[in-house]
């Protein structure tokens, strides 16, 4: 006898098969049965995780990548009133400054990345891609941000992280903020070139590391 498939597993599922609609309809499915919002971002992130392993293994290509950042972002859109609800009037847990660095324009993992870190109650201002070092300086003296992420997915974008910590120094602001990197090719050399705090290729992950950078339960 064939077991009955649960509409947990289907969202999972329909994330992994790339079928939007499909997609949508359970987030709002799951909602309307009473499941915590948190959760069903817990599930997208294992569809779209599952969609990332395919990519590494040549399974998947940047098409199937780029549609499943959208079908997150839009999933997550739906998401979002009730995740506002949720935490009501709280004070943001941090206020981060996040962009693609100068000559690099991807922006994928940077966009699943600006919504996980709003999902988990931080005051985030996403400054787009192919940011020069002038302007990342501007807005964190603007917003007087706690953190502040280097997205790239390219190896120029290394240089343009040197460049950007160089910039926060002459202005004075290293200090008051943490910086962390991200992208693909980034790792522990990279992180220590660039004079930043931390280092991920993973959105998830970068969430939990910015807590333990500020602190945040």
């Amino acid at each position: 006898m064939k077991q009955k498939v649960s509409k947990v597993e289907k969202l999972v599922e329909a994330i992994i098969e790339i079928e939007e609609e499909k997609t949508y309809s359970l987030v709002e499915e799951l909602l309307n049965d009473g499941y915590d919002p948190k959760q069903i971002i817990e599930l997208l992130r294992k569809g779209v995780e599952a969609i990332g392993t395919k990519f590494e293994n040549k399974e998947y290509f940047l098409t199937e990548l780029v549609m499943a950042g959208e079908m997150f972002q839009n999933s997550v859109k739906i998401l979002e009133p009730f995740l506002k609800k949720e935490q009501g009037e709280k004070v943001p847990s941090g206020v981060v400054v996040v962009g693609t660095v100068k000559g690099d324009v991807h922006d994928i993992g940077k966009n699943i990345f600006v919504t996980l870190l709003q999902s988990a109650g931080f005051e985030v201002y996403d400054i787009g891609v192919d940011i020069s070092p002038e302007v990342f300086v501007q807005w964190v003296k603007e917003k007087n941000a706690d953190v502040v992420g280097y997205s790239g997915l390219l190896t120029i974008a290394l240089e343009a992280m040197k460049k950007t910590t160089e910039a926060l120094k002459k202005a004075g602001l290293r200090d008051q903020v943490k910086i962390i990197i991200g992208g693909m090719p980034v790792d522990e050399m990279w992180m220590k070139e660039a004079g930043a705090d931390a280092y991920t290729d993973n959105a998830f992950e970068g969430v939990k590391i910015i807590k333990n950078l500020l602190k945040v339960n």
